[in-house]
């Protein structure tokens, strides 16, 4: 079973930026809806652990990993997207972190979820472990 991270590392107004890992490799970026209280579509999911499934998705026509469990929430699914406007309440994937037409963004959307794909490949199922940066170090206690 892999073990996927999505590290926060920038919570702004407009969009969440974050880091994908998986099996403690970096492999992509992310973009996410800044916090609106997990309200559907419109915001991120809450920080924590989640199991994942790769599971087809009707709508994009093809296998996706669905964070599952998400309280309130359905199909979360990690997907291919440049700005919220793509996000629909999910992770999208990017290779580097811009903007584009003046919002934050995730670039080269195709090759980050490519990369992601194939360092899950091989699994069905896994967990998923979302935090912001400061969680992480009051978690692991790095500054106690």
């Amino acid at each position: 079973m892999k073990k996927v991270q999505l590290v926060r590392v920038e919570n702004g107004e407009e969009a969440t930026l974050g880091v994908l890992l998986v099996d403690g490799k970096a492999v992509c970026w992310t973009l996410e809806e800044p916090w609106r209280n997990n309200m559907m579509k419109v915001s991120c999911i809450p920080t924590g652990l989640y199991p994942l499934e790769l599971e087809y998705s009707p709508s994009k026509g093809r296998n996706l990993w669905t964070i599952k469990d998400v309280p309130g929430r359905l199909y979360v699914r990690i997907h291919i997207g440049n700005t919220v406007d793509d996000t629909e309440g999910c992770p999208l994937t990017g290779s580097k972190p811009g903007y584009l037409k003046g919002k934050r963004a995730v670039l080269g959307s195709k090759t980050g979820f490519k990369q992601f794909m194939a360092a899950m490949s091989g699994s069905h199922q896994g967990e998923i472990d979302i935090r912001t940066t400061f969680e992480l170090y009051e978690h692991d206690n790095h500054f106690q």
